[in-house]
Parts: structure tokens; C-alpha cells; sequence
């Protein structure tokens, strides 16, 4: 007997996420753009998953010189009108600050809170420097999933597997429901994938389990009781998780690719974690990332 839906679900940082098909987690994607086409392809990822899920898409774009900001919705509609039509519900906003641009997209998401944030990224350097600094002020703060397009991430119809990746750490385990409940919503499978480093021996142990195929697949069968799907697994060998995974989701077709913001790392001053944001520089697909709270700046 499947379990009632209520039964189903599971919780990542006070963020409920729903791994049945009766609860529907994309129903609003909000996609912030600057003009540029970088941050454009933000949204032809968003109506890729749109189609797949039947959400819809508010473009939001933040003007601080009101001058700008009065021409800004006949540009978003120039656009849009350039590039449609598109088959699900689009519309656009407009919003006007002389404070950060981060906070007003923030506050888009406090209006909307059951709306994911699709933004694109630069791709260059570490953490703030690979997002940029509107994309690094949101991911400060929303603790909610945010899409993040990197600079080879190209839009799909959202039909392959979803990676989830863990190195045997709590936080990055966190991200194990988020990838559940894309992988309901897109009617696709999820894979759990850890890296071990092939210089090394391998003798770590986690939880009782030494870390290799035995710990993606203790994870695998609690997710798939879960989630009430089949669940996949895969241990791969390589010295550099940030360039494995991303490699690995390649070879798979992968729709994306989840991860939480730190791993095994822990918590540093920046908003992600060396090897996450390495995942999104180096990976064609988006990756979803569920952002941990810094224990420091918790109420």
C-alpha cells in the first residue's frame, strides 16, 4: 500500500518538500534579469521546467534609476514578445530600489514563498565571484532552493535523471529530500552519487559504513522508502568532486544537479562551499542548491 501523502514528505532546514505527485513543488518560478544575455538564459531554463511541470514564470527585473526603471517593462515585454510564444503562464515585473538589488528580489520571494528563484551566474573565480554579487546576495538571503545556471548549463526538456551529491557529511545530506521531491515533480529518477578520492585508501567510515558503494546505497534505500520510487547510486573515483560530478551528470543527460551550499567542509564565510560552487561552474546542466544557515547569524 503507497503511504498517505502526509506521511510522505520530509523537511531540510525547516523547508518542506513533497516527494509524492499529488503535491506539486514548482508552481512559481521567479527569474531575475539584468538586460544582459547571461542573465537571459536563466530564463530558458526556467521555461524548460515549466513545461515539464506546468508552473509559471514572473520575470522580475530591479531598477535603481527611475528614469530606467520607467522603460524597464516595455523592455521585459520586447523581449519576451521576441522570444515566445511559450505555452505556459509568463509575466513580468518591475520593481524600483535605491537599496540593494538583492533585497528586493528577496522580497519577491517573501510575497510568493512557494516560488524557486532561476538566476544565472558568472562562472569565474570562487563562491561570490562565480555567482556574481546580486545572485551571492540572494543566496544570503533566501534559505529556500535556488536554480543557479552556471556559464556551460544549457536548457533541456527536463527528462533526465536528477544527481544529488553527498560526501558523507549531515550537510550535505540535507539535500537528499529537495532531490527527491524534483525528481516526483519531473518524472525522472533520482541518483545519489558520492566521490571518493582514487589516491587515497579508502578508509573512512561514516555512520558505520565505510565510505564507498555502501553508503550511497544505505542512502539510495532510505530515499526510494521514502519517496516511495526507485532510488539509483553510483561511488565515483576521482581526485576532484567539483569536476566529477559535474562530468558524471553530463555522461547521464542529467536535468540537474542538487546539492546542499557546504559539505563535508562545513560552514565557511562564504555562501558556498568551494566544491558546490565548482558544480556550477563546470556543469551543463542547472544545480539547485539548498543554502545552510550559518549558525552565527541564526536568530
Amino acid at each position: 500500500m503507497r503511504p498517505a501523502p502526509s506521511q510522505r514528505t520530509m523537511t531540510a532546514q525547516g523547508v518542506r518538500y513533497a516527494a509524492h505527485e499529488e503535491d506539486s513543488v514548482v508552481q512559481h518560478l521567479i527569474v531575475p534579469v539584468d538586460g544582459s544575455s547571461v542573465s537571459w538564459r536563466a530564463f530558458d531554463v526556467a521555461l524548460g521546467i515549466a513545461h515539464r511541470c506546468g508552473g509559471d514564470i514572473r520575470v522580475v527585473e530591479v531598477a535603481c534609476d527611475p528614469v530606467d526603471g520607467r522603460y524597464a517593462n516595455d523592455r521585459l515585454n520586447d523581449e519576451l514578445q521576441q522570444r515566445g510564444p511559450f505555452g505556459v503562464e509568463v509575466s513580468v515585473e518591475v520593481r524600483l530600489t535605491s537599496e540593494y538589488v538583492a533585497d528586493e528580489i528577496a522580497a519577491v520571494i517573501a510575497q510568493r514563498p512557494d516560488s524557486i528563484i532561476v538566476m544565472s551566474s558568472h562562472g569565474t573565480g570562487r563562491s561570490a565571484a562565480i555567482l556574481g554579487s546580486v545572485t551571492e546576495g540572494v543566496l544570503r538571503r533566501t534559505l529556500g532552493p535556488v536554480v543557479l545556471v552556471g556559464p556551460r548549463a544549457i536548457a533541456s526538456d527536463f527528462s533526465g535523471p536528477i544527481i544529488v551529491s553527498v560526501d558523507g557529511s549531515a550537510e550535505s545530506e540535507i539535500a537528499l529530500p529537495l532531490a527527491a521531491a524534483w525528481a516526483s515533480e519531473l518524472r525522472t529518477t533520482p541518483w545519489i552519487v558520492s566521490v571518493e578520492d582514487s589516491r587515497r585508501p579508502i578508509a573512512a567510515v561514516v555512520n558505520g559504513d565505510v565510505l564507498e558503494a555502501a553508503y550511497p546505497a544505505r542512502l539510495a534505500r532510505r530515499l526510494a522508502e521514502y519517496a516511495g520510487r526507485a532510488v539509483e547510486f553510483d561511488e565515483l573515483h576521482d581526485p576532484h568532486p567539483g569536476r566529477a560530478v559535474p562530468s558524471f551528470a553530463s555522461r547521464s543527460n542529467a536535468s540537474m544537479i542538487v546539492a546542499s551550499s557546504h559539505g563535508r567542509s562545513g560552514l565557511s564565510r562564504l555562501t558556498l562551499g568551494s566544491v558546490t560552487a565548482q558544480f556550477v561552474r563546470n556543469a551543463t546542466c542547472p544545480v539547485t542548491v539548498v543554502r545552510l544557515a550559518d549558525p552565527a547569524h541564526a536568530e
